[in-house]
């Protein structure tokens, strides 16, 4: 019995030195279960473990000392004066000076015990001389404890080693004797209940002392001013933290319902956390990150690899001081080496870098300790911790590369940000930027005009320190004008936002700096950006060469005071556009300068070879949309920014700076940075990686300055805002397949629709790399079937989306109508503008007064848009006009064609070669000929009637249960849908009837409410001479759209035309056409010739000569200096 006594309570005093409870009225147990105080656990010991009285008394006085150092704070696990925010080591461990005495009587009491074998002894008069403050004779008593951290040795252990579970504690191999050893004395004997192995045993207690001692010399040279035999000192501890982290078991870790693990080895979690964040104090001041074989980074994965142990109530000003020091190092790290938002790369669809995993675990703990260690603020206050923390959150989704696809996780953390704080200014301008960024602008609308609000009535107040910086307020109010105005142009009731985006860049102003060249030239930038907003949706003829010019005032304002790449990219749309100050030269010279600074930019490309397409520099302008295309390519293939460089054997442009021929491209690299990987795994320092992707230093970045007591404010990690957000992935294919659009009605236009005819397998074979297939991902017509007449299905209409009021899509093509070409308006937008070029069709027996025939005869004529410049331009890109025609040709060309005999369309496979590229299609049968106006139209038309005899009537049918609202197209449909679209027309140019058809199918499923679709079936229908069904056809475009200038146009030329020559036009058409025309170019389609033409034919139909005139002269103008295809939908009026 007495031996049975005597483990028992050898296992109680151990676990009450492991659990730290010095403070606690019960920290052991009797063995019949009633409580006992220090007092009975130490006096019962005595009593049943004879001899080892030595034992108790250091027991004794270790708890008296650390009640004493913790007698000034509610906190348990603090001691001392200690601040967690402070990086240099203050009082903590100190006793106060007014209680050096009281502790004196302990220390006089163990320096007379005589155990010169108890290193326990030792290690406790070390703790007493560095509480006094005498550092020198703490180090000097722990030099007498040889092989201070070799715990194994110095103890003993079990006869035998057995697979330790899940539960297990710490177990060392070896074996083990029933009295005490020479590690730690008596404190380490037999197994005996009462608590888990490794304290029973009394290992956890001999690696508490030995972190604990280690810990103490590491502050001795710190108080001593040598940090660097400090950092050594503490890193010799390394082995143990592996150790714990091993062993301490994970099944019992603290949870919201237990904490009982950790309570056990408390002690040990105190010294061990205090260790780490004095080593990471030291190491982010004194050593550089790539120091020390990466020592930090080794500290900060022990760390929070250790923090999973620990409840959110322990040590919060520490960890929290950790995490931003973690959090920081992994940005700097990162800043140079990760790569610019690339959202074509294969990085958008793989798992992001594994340092973000990282800093994202880290600020999930740092969130939970946030929400333990900081409570909502009182009236007059700011909860600083929080707000520091979003900036953090924000520099980290920067540092990786400010991706629009990957920014809800941020978005998530400043919504948890908002239960914290009080109307802070600094949430709800991040929150303004990754809202717009991510696509929700209404809710980004509310919350600018929410930041504007706080900021103002925070001014206003004069509250010191309670309001925005000046450049903040200019750069979030600018990019918020900005951001209203692309919302303004992709809806069509968006003048309200327009005005408010008017607001905005006047509200900039009133703190706008003058002496900031930066900021003046971006305020300039977004007034010009708004006065072309109004000037496009204000649909008012006589305003709109008002704005316009003042659009280009402040462009010119914008490009001279400071130079950027967006500035002379609206500098070249505002010299483009129709007007007194249109100037096509110009606009060339600043798109190229656009080029020049930001060749990694597509729209940039995309622009220049509009531009020259509209100067009739054909060759050039294949070139420049090739080096566009090989771009997007590039990015595709994570190889890096395009380079160029013109070689003259290879062919071959590279991107290098200078550029051939006066383009010069400035801030490249010759190797794309990539994004590193986290190089701080949990691996032994020697694995860890110490050069970045290139494999280079990491320059010697330094976390801190040596002599900072505090951690700078994460906001001065956060990098300026651009003049333009990332485009998203999805944004990024918008402007690729634009890009391929334009490509395709350029090669229409060179080499007719028999030589663009091949090239659609390309540009769908490109899609179904890009997306797997035009047809799946995404597409509404997988969760709603659609029917056909030709199935057999019946078919629910579904909802129109209406349209918004756009202008129209330009073509030149050597098939344009001899009525003209005209370019329609295909899609509903959203921003930023979906909008795509279709092409129109070919009518063989008349022609458009000024048709690009004409045009073509005047090129030779043509000059160059600025001296030299064409010569340049064919340097630079004379390689790359046919490299995407070789690439094209190696598809198969191969297209069925034919008609059916008596004009019924039967469903078809619209192009088989472009099936055979698009693998997995899900066919989806077209809801087109099943409408019910189309078919009472069969129906009272026999020569439309099928081959097919209708099926029989379905018998009746129980009552239908509520079906679903129709789902609308996705971006990506509605893009596709208008590809489709554009490739009927080249069909049914070519006379291939039965593919148009197909083609304006496949479009018509992927996107029902796209007027580009009725349009095409309305010239599909005109080209089979069925009037009346064309006329139904483009009444349902209007009725999508109602500006749709391509229906409009078309619909008012089926009322002009007459089936000879010496019929006479209806003089109610004539003045519906007159009517419906001149709202049209009034509005939507001012800068359309062919709609200046009919309205001219029109008015010379009414006798109006004047008007005739007038109008023809407009057309004339207009369609000397117009584009291949409409500068504002396919690259958009402002980035």
């Amino acid at each position: 019995m007495a031996h049975a006594k005597d483990k028992y309570y050898w296992a109680q005093l151990r676990a009450a030195l492991t659990s730290g409870q010095w403070s606690s009225p019960s920290p052991g147990t009797a063995q019949n279960g009633s409580p006992l105080s220090w007092f009975h656990v130490l006096r019962k010991f005595n009593k049943h473990c004879k001899g080892f009285q030595d034992v108790a008394e250091v027991a004794s006085q270790t708890q008296a000392l650390f009640l004493l150092l913790g007698a000034d704070t509610e906190d348990v696990d603090q001691l001392g004066l200690e601040d967690g925010d402070e990086l240099v080591l203050a009082d903590e461990c100190l006793l106060p000076p007014e209680r050096i005495e009281e502790a004196r009587g302990g220390y006089e009491t163990l320096r007379s015990l005589n155990s010169e074998n108890f290193d326990s002894l030792q290690l406790a008069l070390a703790l007493y001389a560095y509480a006094f403050g005498q550092f020198s004779e703490c180090l000097a008593y722990l030099l007498k404890v040889p092989k201070l951290l070799e715990v194994q040795s110095h103890s003993h252990t079990p006869p035998s080693f057995t697979t330790r579970s899940d539960n297990s504690a710490l177990q060392v191999p070896g074996s083990i004797a029933e009295t005490s050893s020479s590690w730690t004395g008596s404190f380490v004997t037999a197994d005996s209940p009462g608590s888990t192995a490794d304290i029973k045993d009394g290992r956890a207690w001999a690696i508490i002392e030995s972190i604990r001692s280690t810990c103490l010399q590491g502050m001795c040279c710190e108080k001593l001013s040598q940090p660097q035999k400090a950092i050594q000192a503490y890193s010799s501890v390394l082995p143990l933290l592996s150790s714990i982290e091993s062993e301490i078991p994970r099944t019992l870790v603290a949870t919201h319902l237990s904490s009982a693990s950790f309570d056990n080895y408390r002690e040990l979690w105190r010294w061990t956390e205090r260790l780490m964040f004095r080593t990471i104090s030291l190491l982010s001041r004194f050593c550089c990150l790539d120091e020390n074989d990466g020592l930090i980074w080794t500290m900060f994965i022990h760390y929070h690899a250790c923090s999973a142990h620990w409840p959110a109530t322990f040590c919060t000003g520490h960890r929290s001081t950790v995490a931003v020091l973690h959090l920081r190092a992994l940005i700097i790290q990162h800043q140079t080496s990760s790569i610019t938002a690339n959202p074509n790369s294969p990085l958008q669809s793989v798992r992001p870098p594994q340092w973000i995993s990282t800093a994202r675990s880290v600020m999930h703990e740092y969130r939970t300790v946030l929400e333990t260690c900081t409570t909502f603020p009182k009236a007059g206050e700011r909860n600083v911790k929080v707000e520091d923390f979003v900036d953090l959150c924000v520099a980290v989704w920067e540092t990786n590369g400010a991706i629009s696809d990957r920014v809800r996780w941020v978005l998530d953390m400043l919504w948890w940000a908002t239960r914290l704080t009080f109307n802070s200014y600094r949430i709800y301008r991040h929150m303004t930027r990754l809202l717009s960024i991510s696509g929700d602008t209404e809710l980004a609308k509310r919350t600018l005009r929410l930041y504007v609000q706080v900021v103002s009535k925070a001014r206003e107040a004069g509250v010191d320190n309670d309001f925005d910086t000046d450049r903040h307020w200019v750069e979030t109010l600018i990019n918020g004008a900005r951001m209203l105005c692309r919302l303004s142009i992709s809806r069509q009731d968006g003048i309200d936002d327009a005005k408010e985006a008017g607001d905005m860049i006047e509200k900039a102003k009133t703190r706008l700096d003058e002496n900031d060249k930066e900021m003046v030239a971006r305020v300039a930038l977004a007034e010009g950006v708004y006065y072309t907003t109004l000037a496009i949706i204000e649909q008012e003829s006589y305003t709109r060469q008002a704005r316009l010019s003042r659009a280009l005032a402040a462009y010119l304002k914008s490009a001279t005071t400071y130079p950027t790449p967006a500035a002379h990219h609206q500098l070249a749309i505002a010299l483009s556009l129709p007007g007194s100050s249109q100037n096509v030269d110009e606009a060339i010279v600043s798109a190229r300068a656009a080029v020049e600074e930001d060749a990694d930019e597509i729209r940039h490309w995309h622009l220049l070879g509009l531009l020259l397409s509209a100067n009739g520099e054909w060759e050039k302008a294949t070139g420049v949309l090739e080096v566009g295309a090989d771009l997007d390519e590039s990015k595709q293939d994570a190889e890096g920014p395009a380079r160029l460089d013109v070689e003259n054997t290879a062919g071959d442009i590279v991107l290098k700076a200078p550029m051939a021929d006066g383009i010069e491209a400035k801030d490249f690299e010759l190797n794309q940075q990539v994004t590193q990987v986290n190089r701080h795994s949990k691996l032994p320092v020697s694995h860890l990686p110490l050069n970045n992707a290139h494999g280079l230093a990491s320059e010697h970045k330094r976390l801190l300055d040596p002599l900072a007591t505090g951690i700078p404010p994460s906001a001065t990690l956060l990098r300026p805002l651009p003049d333009h957000p990332s485009p998203s992935s999805c944004d990024a294919f918008d402007y690729a397949l634009q890009l391929r659009m334009t490509q395709m009605a350029l090669a229409e236009h060179i080499e007719g629709p028999e030589g663009a005819e091949g090239r659609w397998v390309g540009v769908f074979g490109w899609i179904a790399e890009r997306k797997g297939s035009p047809s799946i991902s995404g597409s509404m017509t997988e969760t709603q079937p659609r029917s056909s007449m030709d199935t057999g299905r019946t078919t629910q209409t579904p909802s129109v989306l209406h349209q918004p009021s756009q202008d129209p899509l330009n073509e030149k093509g050597p098939g344009a109508d001899q009525h003209g070409f005209l370019g329609l308006s295909l899609g509903q937008q959203d921003p930023p503008p979906i909008t795509v070029t279709p092409a129109t069709p070919a009518d063989p027996h008349r022609r458009f007064p000024f048709s690009m025939d004409e045009k073509e005869s005047l090129k030779d004529k043509r000059s160059s848009s600025v001296d030299g410049t064409g010569k340049k331009v064919q340097q630079m890109l004379k390689a790359r006009v046919h490299k995407g025609q070789e690439r094209i040709t190696t598809i198969s060309r191969k297209l069925g064609h034919g008609v059916v005999r008596n004009g019924y369309l039967k469903r078809t496979n619209s192009a088989p070669d472009f099936h055979a590229v698009l693998q997995n299609h899900n066919y989806q049968a077209s809801s087109i000929h099943s409408r019910r106006r189309l078919r009472s139209l069969i129906r009272n038309n026999p020569a439309a009637a099928p081959i097919e005899s209708p099926p029989a009537p379905p018998p009746p049918l129980p009552p239908v249960p509520e079906e679903m609202p129709p789902l609308h197209a996705t971006k990506d449909d509605k893009l596709i849908s208008n590809l489709w679209a554009m490739s009927a027309a080249t069909f049914r140019r070519l006379g291939k009837i039965e593919q148009a058809k197909g083609a304006i199918q496949e479009a018509e499923v992927k996107d029902s409410e796209n007027p580009a679709v009725w349009v095409q079936l309305g010239l599909y229908y005109m080209a089979l001479d069925r009037r009346r069904e064309a006329l139904e056809a483009f009444q349902k475009a209007l009725f999508i759209s109602p500006d749709d200038v391509a229906a409009s146009v078309h619909l008012c030329r089926i009322h002009l035309s007459t089936k000879s020559s010496t019929d006479t036009v209806d003089s109610d058409k004539v003045d519906l056409v007159a009517g419906l025309l001149g709202h049209v170019t009034r509005g939507p389609g001012w800068d359309v010739p062919e709609a200046w033409y009919y309205l001219a034919k029109a008015y010379g139909l009414q006798g109006r000569k004047d008007k005739e005139r007038e109008s023809l002269a407009t057309a004339l103008t207009l369609s000397d200096c117009r584009s291949i295809r409409n500068i504002g939908r396919a690259v958009g009026w402002c980035l």
